[in-house]
């Protein structure tokens, strides 16, 4: 893409040559007696701008960086145009970067990063608790943001990078608040450097966690959304599962969050390859393929139970967007307008399942049949998961020797008491608000229970991780209802736009 034209209306600066991409980041100079003509062709020019930095810039985040160069657009009071000051430069931007993501796509490589977005939770005022300003949130995590309108901030943050000390702030992205509950975070990070960021976030603050994608909840959204788009649309599944706790003592994972970063996955054939159960499985193939297929693979090989992402085709064009049990949803199309809409849809989606999630646990209290898995009567509204697999007495032992340590995937703390060779029972605590949380746990099963008010992605989050760490194949209720029905709650996309 070759820059075009600067026009003299975005390069007030006689000392700035107009075909220099950097123009705009030079002239400071506040323009004036900007007319509505010259706001309406301004869009179209942004673009072009946009298009013309692609081009040059070498650092990805740079982009981002040199989104204040460009706003110096003043009405002839000198006070600057809210429409052109708040987002829309941004969107021209990630709009730009979108078209140039998807072209290098498909030549077969990334000609610039691709736009990502990662759904973040905090509390709802249900709950009881008070729910913090976003900005503040960030605040108490060292982030510096720079608000743009009431609902929407840029995130700096110290470069690692950089020689010395104190470190610059690099502007890495945007935060987006939904409503008091949910924030969006659109980065063009690399993936690998993104996760470890939002990681570092939600590791160090009680008030977030991820937004937690169930292997059930990716299921019912292939069925009732993804395998209807289309059948001669592409689409890809992809499933995970890793049995850490069969490993031995010394190799089990027992860090923090999730470890997708692909360099992990590509090991040299001289690099140790331990043997246990791990299986990563793709299915990329045309929508009506996958759909005549998958229920046979599925029946007959337990790990394809445990689905870890989903492609959804653009609704608009051409490419797609890639959903991650984390919350992490990938722009893969040629719109940045397609990839927001579709964020939106599955915020709302995701939130309607956590709320009936919690209408369950919270207002219809009940005691379990003894029938029911596990074999407990505890009274109240327990989450039961029941293994189809049963886990050896070896793998249990490393399972709770490793599952409540300072570091672990499921952001659990307690203490186990044990109650038998495969028994253990554990007062304990989520890290995400630091929740009580009471848990049974057997090598057929788990019960958990948690008191009202209890954040609904804490169920969301331990079956998510029960699947990919522990048995991909399993059984769940809430109270007496399945957990994967509770997915059936979710609108459609046409009912979550509507909503917007």
């Amino acid at each position: 893409m070759v820059p075009g034209p600067r026009s003299p209306a975005l390069c007030d600066n006689e000392d700035v040559r107009p075909d220099d991409p950097f123009a705009c980041g030079v002239s400071r100079r506040p323009l004036r007696s900007l007319n509505s003509q010259r706001i309406q062709h301004l869009a179209p020019q942004l673009a072009d701008f946009a298009a013309g930095l692609l081009t040059q810039w070498v650092s990805p985040r740079r982009i981002f960086q040199q989104r204040t160069h460009i706003l110096g657009v003043f009405d002839a009071h000198g006070k600057p145009v809210a429409t052109l000051m708040t987002r829309h430069p941004i969107t021209v931007r990630a709009d730009a970067l979108a078209v140039e993501g998807k072209e290098g796509l498909d030549q077969g490589r990334t000609r610039v990063p691709l736009v990502k977005t990662f759904l973040v939770e905090h509390v709802s005022g249900k709950s009881g608790r008070t729910p913090k300003p976003a900005a503040e949130i960030f605040r108490e995590l060292g982030v510096k943001s720079g608000p743009i309108d009431e609902t929407f901030f840029s995130v700096q943050v110290p470069d690692e990078k950089a020689e010395g000390t104190p470190k610059p702030l690099v502007t890495t992205g945007f935060v987006e608040q939904y409503d008091e509950r949910f924030f969006a975070y659109y980065t063009v990070e690399p993936s690998v450097e993104a996760r470890k960021l939002v990681r570092r976030w939600i590791t160090q603050s009680s008030d977030l966690d991820s937004a937690w994608f169930s292997s059930q909840l990716l299921q019912t959204l292939w069925d009732k959304d993804v395998s209807q788009r289309g059948d001669n649309r592409f689409g890809k599944l992809t499933f995970k599962h890793e049995s850490i706790f069969e490993m031995p003592d010394d190799a089990a994972q027992t860090n923090d969050g999730d470890e997708e970063d692909e360099d992990r996955e590509r090991q040299e054939d001289d690099e140790p390859d331990l043997e246990r159960r791990k299986a990563r499985f793709e299915m990329g193939d045309r929508i009506g393929r996958i759909r005549a297929a998958l229920g046979d693979l599925q029946e007959h090989y337990a790990p394809l139970h445990a689905l870890f992402s989903l492609r959804f085709p653009s609704r608009m064009g051409h490419g797609s967007h890639d959903l991650f049990q984390h919350g992490q949803i990938t722009n893969r199309s040629d719109s940045f307008e397609d990839h927001r809409n579709t964020v939106r849809y599955l915020y709302r989606a995701y939130k309607s399942v956590l709320e009936a999630t919690e209408d369950v646990a919270w207002n219809k209290v009940e005691a379990p049949s003894r029938e029911k898995p596990v074999g407990l009567n505890i009274k109240g509204v327990p989450l039961i998961v029941r293994f189809k697999e049963e886990l050896s007495k070896n793998t249990f032992d490393r399972w709770m020797s490793l599952a409540f340590q300072k570091r672990n995937q499921f952001r659990l703390w307690g203490d186990p008491i044990r109650l038998g060779p495969t028994k253990v029972h554990v007062y304990g605590a989520d890290r995400h608000l630091w929740q009580p949380i009471n848990l049974e746990l057997t090598n057929k099963g788990i019960v958990a229970i948690l008191p009202q008010g209890t954040c609904g992605n804490t169920f969301h989050r331990l079956v998510t991780n029960i699947q990919r760490y522990v048995c991909p194949n399993i059984e769940a209720w809430l109270g007496s209802q399945p957990f994967q029905s509770l997915a059936n709650n979710m609108p459609s996309e046409k009912e979550a736009h509507h909503e917007d």
